[in-house]
C-alpha cells in the first residue's frame, strides 16, 4: 500500500507524507505523482519519506530521474540515501 498525503501548505512550501511501500504493484501510481510534482512551480516541495518501510529499485530509479530543482527529501531510508548521494543529489537531502 502507498499513500500520499499533504500534510502541509502554504504559499512558498508544500509538504507530502509518503507511507507505506514502494513495490513493483504501484509503480504506476508512484510515477504519477512524481509527474505532477515535476509540474509545481513557484514553490519548494518536500517529501517526507518516514513512514515508507520499502522501496524497490524502480522506486528509486523513478524518484532520482523525478527530481527537480523545487523538490526535496526527508527522512529517506538509508539506500535511498546512498542512491542520491552518488547521483550527486546530496543538496537535495534535509536533515
Amino acid at each position: 500500500m502507498l499513500r500520499i498525503t499533504k500534510v502541509f501548505e502554504n504559499d512558498a512550501t508544500l509538504i507530502y507524507k509518503i507511507e507505506g511501500k514502494i513495490s513493483d504493484d504501484n509503480l504506476a501510481v508512484w510515477a504519477q505523482e512524481m509527474d505532477a510534482l515535476k509540474k509545481v512551480m513557484g514553490r519548494q516541495t518536500i517529501l517526507d519519506f518516514c513512514q515508507v518501510w520499502f522501496i524497490c529499485t524502480k522506486g528509486v530509479e523513478i524518484l532520482v530521474k523525478g527530481m527537480s530543482d523545487n523538490l526535496y527529501l526527508l527522512n529517506c531510508p538509508m539506500g535511498v540515501r546512498n542512491v542520491l548521494h552518488a547521483a550527486g543529489l546530496s543538496a537535495r537531502m534535509l536533515e
